[in-house]
């Protein structure tokens, strides 16, 4: 994938794919070192995106390269487990990239955190860089069912050049 002032076509794909607005409320999963979080964070005023990953090294690194967000209130950065994430929610939005828990086994904790975690009406956008020799459909298929089970409404779409996709999942509370 192409960077564009050091930021992965993916990454950039995925921000613009959740249409933040101002006052969202959002949160990434899997946030790595916190670049998605910067991207998110320069188009809010008055909202906040939630950034969670296992790794105290990541956590550490965004925290570094989103001091000014975390100073003004825009960037919350915690090392925590979806499963285990309480509070700060509700969302409007949900996303990750590259994330593999959902389509890897049944995502059954994850994906029940998320149903609590997300307003009535909140979405999740899972974005993933798949090579053209990897069988995305079924990927994306697992995916998806791991999310109905949970009473997400499904849809996905492909990058129209790149080897992306996104599963979208609305949450039907």
């Amino acid at each position: 994938m192409g960077r564009s002032g050091g930021v992965s076509a993916r990454i950039r794909w995925a921000v613009d794919l959740l249409h933040v607005r101002p006052e969202d409320r959002i949160l990434e999963i899997g946030c790595g070192a916190g670049v998605a979080v910067a991207l998110v964070c320069d188009r809010l005023d008055g909202g906040q995106v939630t950034g969670v990953d296992r790794s105290a090294t990541a956590i550490e690194r965004a925290r570094a390269r989103n001091a000014e967000h975390v100073a003004a209130g825009r960037a919350l950065l915690l090392r925590e487990e979806l499963a285990r994430l309480g509070a700060p929610g509700p969302f409007d939005t949900a996303f990750a990239v590259n994330v593999n828990v959902f389509w890897t086994g049944a995502a059954d904790a994850e994906c029940a955190a998320l149903s609590r975690l997300l307003r009535p009406a909140g979405s999740l956008r899972l974005v993933y860089e798949m090579p053209a020799a990897v069988d995305r459909r079924n990927r994306v298929r697992h995916a998806m069912a791991n999310l109905e089970r949970h009473g997400f409404a499904t849809e996905w779409v492909e990058h129209p050049v790149a080897p992306l996709v996104c599963i979208t999942g609305h949450a039907r509370r």
